[in-house]
This record gives C-alpha cells, structure tokens and sequence, in this order.
C-alpha cells in the first residue's frame, strides 16, 4: 500500500531504525552506487525520503549523482548534492559498476574503510551501471533494500566477504576476491554469476555455481550426468599440501532428485555407479573452474597461501589434483515415487 504508518513503514520498508525527525533532517543513504567513465568516478546515493502526511508518511527515494576525477572529491560532491545533512550508517550495500572493476577497485576499498562512517559489514556487488539499476523503483521499497535482501536470504552469499576482509585479501594477496555480479530481470535480483579479480582488477564473469561450491559455506547444490540430478546437501573440503602439489579433497552427502529411467534404483549397484557418475562431473567441473581462473591468474582457492604457510616458499601455478568422495543417503524408500 502507498500510505504506510510511519512505525511500520521505519521497521519494514528500511534498514535500521529511524524516527520521522531524522528523516526529515537528513539525508538517509540507503545504498552507494561508483561507476568510472572518461576517467571519472561517479558517485551515486540512493536516498530515503518522507513525506509526512498527518499521522503518516511516504517513503520513496531520490538519486543524487556527481562526478570527479578525485574519488574523495566526488563523495564530497554527491554529500553536498544531497542538501541536507548526510547519514551514511545505515548503508548496506556498495554498487561498482564493471568499468570500475575493470579499471581496478583498490582506491574505492581504500576509500571505504577510511570513511569511519561508513559500516564495513556492507554488501560489495558488481553491476554495469549502478545508477541504472538505483533509477529501477519498486513499490513500497527500495531498490537497495530488495537487493540486499535478496543476497541476505540467498545460501551461497551467507559468507561474503566485508570490504575489511577485501582489502585484507588485495593488500596481503592471499586469496583474490570474486564478487556476485547482479542484474535486473522484471525487477528481480539475478546474481549467478561472479565477477572475478587478480589483485584488485576485474578479470573475467564466469558462472557462480562452483565458486560457492568449493569457496563459500555453500550447500544444496545440484549436479547431474544427463537425466540423473544429485543435490549435495553436505559438504567438507580438505586441502592436503605436498611438496609437489595440493591435493583438493571432496567429500559429501547427497540425495537423488531425479534419476535417469534407465536406472533401477531398487538394485543396490545402481547407487554406486551413480555415485561414480557423479563424483567425475564434481572432479570435471572443479578441475574446468580451476583451469580458467588460474590461467587468467586469479587464485580465489588461496593454493599459493595455503602452500606458503606449509613450506614458507611463495610459488605460482602450484599443482593440483581434485578427489572426490560424494556418497548417497540411501535412507528411505525413494525409488518407489522416483520409479512411479
């Protein structure tokens, strides 16, 4: 509804909490946008306003953009765009768009775990135009909120990084860093693919899947070989650091989701050729995620830090080897529902 009492509407529709004075004194950010073009970076705030009206208020939001060729210079420009006074604690998410990323996002970490008033537990997205996707209005919301909370809800994204542990990663290079790239479709959130960096520069967008498989605290992930679907509800991943290679070890529960009819999964052999099956399409897709990311040089597994804290010896293009143990919870009589 358009009208919304100004309690619920401070609880529901924004993050953190707010009285009607405060929105009525300040300029509360809701979300950052930083795009680079022409050699400037543009900052863009989505701000929440309100509108009183009696014992109610309305919620909507204002885009407010400037440019500089100075990224501080260019805050200070969108601050001082915004009018009122301008609160940035509540700011969840950090919108850079690809061009930022492919110039290199090291100044914009830098800049943001400077500024003290703004929370490092923010959500740091990749797009191709943050402005773009700021101009999208959704009913009774914002933007930004419906994205951060769509990524808060989403399973592979419960480990982002903060932008401390970013910087962390850039400054110390021990991981590179991958951030959810998102766009739009009818005003949803589509986030299935990463954006992937060596050092602080973009390198490539590749497929989110085996990233939050093998990186992130990610379960509930299918795999299949043809009709046959395994969902991978748990999962543990060892490292295993010699001399001469790492040997990436997989190992995991899953449960049958579709089967091929030409599997009779009453015949006990079944399960494990199945199982066969599934473990070379793990090993295949790792080995393939490996391949592309560490020829464009972007370790997002950590080999090279995990083979220095063993041997104290900084080495490129460390040899790997992927084993995968994955097994079926046989519990219950599936097969008859899945053979119906």
């Amino acid at each position: 509804m358009k009208r919304i009492l100004l309690l619920l509407g401070i609880l529901f529709l924004v993050s953190g909490c707010y009285d009607y004075q405060e929105l009525s004194d300040m300029s509360i950010v809701d979300a950052i946008g930083i795009d680079y073009k022409n050699e400037m970076y543009e900052v863009s705030f989505e701000i929440i306003k309100s509108v009183k009206d009696g014992d109610s208020a309305i919620l909507s939001t204002e885009i407010v953009t400037a440019s500089d060729k100075v990224l501080a210079k260019a805050f200070n420009k969108t601050i001082q765009m915004a009018g009122k006074k301008v609160s940035l604690k509540h700011v969840k998410l950090l919108l850079l768009s690809k061009d930022l990323a492919i110039y290199g996002i090291n100044p914009v970490v830098d800049y943001i775990i400077r500024d003290v008033s703004i929370s490092p537990n923010l959500y740091t997205l990749i797009c191709d135009n943050p402005k773009d996707i700021f101009n999208v209005k959704v009913e009774d919301n914002t933007i930004g909120k419906v994205i951060v909370d769509t990524i808060n809800y989403n399973v592979e994204a419960k480990s982002l990084d903060n932008i401390d542990i970013i910087a962390s990663n850039i400054i110390n290079k021990k991981v590179d860093i991958a951030l959810p790239f998102i766009t739009l479709n009818n005003k949803n959130v589509v986030a299935n693919k990463i954006a992937y960096f060596n050092n602080s520069n973009f390198v490539d967008l590749i497929d989110s899947k085996m990233y939050n498989f093998l990186y992130l605290d990610s379960s509930n992930i299918d795999f299949n070989k043809d009709n046959t679907v395994l969902n991978i509800y748990d999962k543990k991943i060892n490292y295993i650091v010699n001399k001469n290679e790492i040997i990436i070890y997989i190992e995991g529960k899953a449960k049958v989701k579709e089967v091929d009819k030409k599997y009779n999964l009453k015949d006990v052999n079944v399960y494990n050729k199945i199982e066969n099956e599934i473990n070379e399409v793990i090993k295949d897709e790792t080995n393939n995620f490996l391949e592309e990311t560490l020829s464009n040089e972007a370790d997002l597994l950590g080999l090279e830090d995990k083979y220095y804290k063993m041997y104290k010896v900084n080495k490129k293009r460390i040899k790997y080897q992927v084993k995968t143990n994955i097994k079926i919870n046989r519990n219950g009589a599936i097969y008859e529902v899945l053979n119906d």
